[in-house]
Parts: C-alpha cells; structure tokens; sequence
C-alpha cells in the first residue's frame, strides 16, 4: 500500500501524473508493477525541507531535527503533470532513451509542489508547517510542474535495499511513452505490462515547431522517430 487509504477512493477525482525513469529501471517497473519510493535524503535538491530562512540557530536545529525524523520513516513517489518538457526527459529519462509512465493517480494522494523565489519565516512550528516543507521548493525547479505523494517507507526489499510503491487503486498505469531516443520496441513494452488493460503505448519524437516532445503519430519505429541527426543519436 502506497499511503493510507482514503476515504471513498473510487469516487473521487483523478490527476493523470507521470513518472519519469530510465528504459531499464522502467522495464523493471512494469514487470514487478511498482514504482520506486524516493527517500528523503536522496533527493536531488540540497534545499529539500530547508526552503524556510535559517538564520535562527535554534530553528535550524528544529529543521534539521524534523527533516531526519521525516527521512527515517517517510519518502516520496515523484511525478509531473507535464510529460512534454524536453529537460524532463533529459534530466530524469536518461536525456530521451527512457520511458514515462503515466499514472491516474488520485487527488487526495497526490500534492502538488509549490514555486516561491523568496525564503519565508514561519511565525510557528506545527505538523501542518513541517508538511508544507514537503510540498515547497525554490522557483528555479517548476519547470518540473511537480506533484507527490507522501508515504511510508515499509518491506525495505531485501535484494537492492529500495522500497517500492506497488500499482493498484491508488496508483493506476495509463500510459507508456517511450522517449525520442529510445530503442525499444511497442511489443517489448507490452510484454513487460504484460495483462494491463487500458494503457496506451506511444512514442515520442522532437516537435517540429516548438521545444516540445510530442507524440510521433506514425508510432514505434516510424519516420522522424526522433527528428535528430544520426550524429547526435550515438
């Protein structure tokens, strides 16, 4: 189970989210249908949970403090909204040979992170204060349109020491789009998805107009797969 469960699930409103992963882990991801939790203490931002001003020595112990009991028994499953901004696919897609799996996830799991240019100072220290440290990140990082979900971290797997948020009600594959430099094939993705029903496969190519990564509309394998000279693709 990815979080708690809440309440009346299957009748609320869903957010189509993506999450974006090598081709490798990827194919692992629709094989074991699970997904991996971040832990806290490798995310990629240095300023996770230390968006507030730091300049009280006796809050930056308190934060501190907070983040590491946050870290021990909690992580976060990482999607965007957006799947077409090319530093996506560049930063987190292994720059356009992997995968993003869309998911409909629902929207009382699913929080949407936060731009500020500025760096506040709360007037208090309260659970719901040391939630939004969750949910908060410098503006320099929206181009990622970023949601989460916050989750216990349990059944550490035992094999590569990673935990894993398993596909289900909570978490409801979709989607499977193959980046402009990926080389797998539309029957390998369906092997490795083997009997979901109701995703659909695409590839995607470079826009012609625009900086944006698209959908190639003559699929997996198929001219202007991924509008880039041969020079670049190797």
């Amino acid at each position: 189970m990815i979080i708690e469960a809440a309440a009346n699930l299957n009748e609320s409103p869903k957010q189509r989210a993506y999450h974006f992963v090598s081709l490798g882990h990827g194919l692992d991801d629709l094989r074991q249908r699970h997904l991996k939790i971040a832990q806290i203490d490798d995310l990629n931002d240095p300023f996770e949970l230390f968006v507030f001003k730091q300049s009280d020595r006796r809050f930056r112990q308190a934060n501190r403090a907070t983040k590491q009991e946050l870290a021990q028994q909690h992580g976060l499953l990482c999607f965007s909204l957006d799947w077409h901004n090319p530093l996506m696919w560049s930063h987190y897609a292994d720059r356009h040979r992997g995968l993003a799996l869309g998911f409909d996830v629902d929207q009382q799991i699913l929080k949407q992170v936060s731009y500020i240019e500025n760096r506040p100072f709360p007037n208090k220290i309260d659970i719901e204060v040391a939630h939004s440290l969750l949910f908060t990140k410098y503006a320099g990082w929206n181009y990622e349109r970023e949601a989460r979900i916050y989750t216990s971290l349990e059944d550490r797997d035992p094999k590569t020491g990673l935990y894993f948020g398993e596909f289900g009600e909570q978490l409801v594959l979709r989607e499977v789009i193959a980046g402009p430099l990926c080389e797998v094939t539309e029957q390998e993705l369906r092997n490795a998805t083997g009997s979901t029903t109701k995703v659909k496969f695409r590839k995607a190519r470079l826009a012609f107009k625009t900086f944006r990564v698209v959908t190639n509309l003559r699929g997996f394998g198929g001219p202007d797969s991924a509008f880039v000279s041969p020079a670049i693709r190797k």
